[in-house]
């Protein structure tokens, strides 16, 4: 009986909020691709098969963290606004838990989409219900919106990967002979490439689909007075 009060003693405590909470310390700071279950033990300062009591595998785990930033986002859209005000919002919204979450865009497209995402994608939906958008445009449209806004974020995550790569490999300052490019040579020139990943350009590319899904709504408008 002593020795089963000592193996208690000796258990670490540990729960799915922590290991969900050092989840995203380790996605931070080492990358999702360096990611395992034995190097979140090691943050956790347990045995990997503790984990495992609460998650079986790797992609279970992908998916509680999905599910957080899923509910995360929804917690923060607004409410009220005419379509695109609301969805402009929303976009910002989830960009900026994007960049609040380590690596969530890349674990949101690894994981099946639950109850918490389908009432995520369910409440941008709703946003242009209003319009005279058939339900192929409406659904067509959010996914491209809510594609752009993950895939820009991966890319950011990608670019970044790549400079620190360059950079410890002594290649940060390696160039390419663009003379026989014209036209990227003078937009590079122009220092038009720094705008790769910026919130300029993103904000731009927003504009560009919210603009055509603003036209759609005004075609649609006409069609059916």
């Amino acid at each position: 009986m002593g020795s089963d009060r000592m193996k208690q003693k000796r258990r670490p405590h540990i729960s799915e909020e922590k290991i969900i909470e050092a989840s995203w310390k380790l996605l931070s700071s080492q990358g999702i691709e360096q990611f395992t279950m034995r190097s979140l033990a090691t943050e956790l300062h347990i045995q990997a098969p503790t984990i495992y009591w609460y998650f079986k595998n790797k992609q279970i785990l992908f998916q509680a963290l999905a599910n957080e930033v899923a509910r995360e986002i929804i917690r923060d859209l607004p409410e009220t606004g005419v379509w695109r005000e609301r969805l402009l919002l929303s976009i910002q919204v989830i960009r900026q838990k994007l960049k609040q979450f380590p690596c969530s865009a890349q674990i949101l497209i690894k994981s099946r989409p639950e109850s918490d995402y389908l009432q995520l994608f369910d409440c941008l939906l709703q946003m242009i219900e209003p319009t005279q958008l058939s339900d192929k445009q409406k659904f067509s449209y959010v996914s491209h919106v809510f594609n752009f806004v993950i895939h820009y974020a991966i890319d950011e995550y990608e670019q970044r990967m790549l400079h620190l790569t360059l950079e410890d490999e002594g290649e940060g300052s390696s160039e390419i002979n663009l003379s026989q490019f014209s036209l990227i040579e003078r937009m590079h020139d122009a220092q038009l490439f720094n705008l790769i990943g910026s919130d300029e350009m993103f904000e731009s590319g927003i504009a560009l689909l919210l603009d055509g899904i603003e036209q759609r709504v005004i075609e649609s408008s006409r069609e059916t007075t």
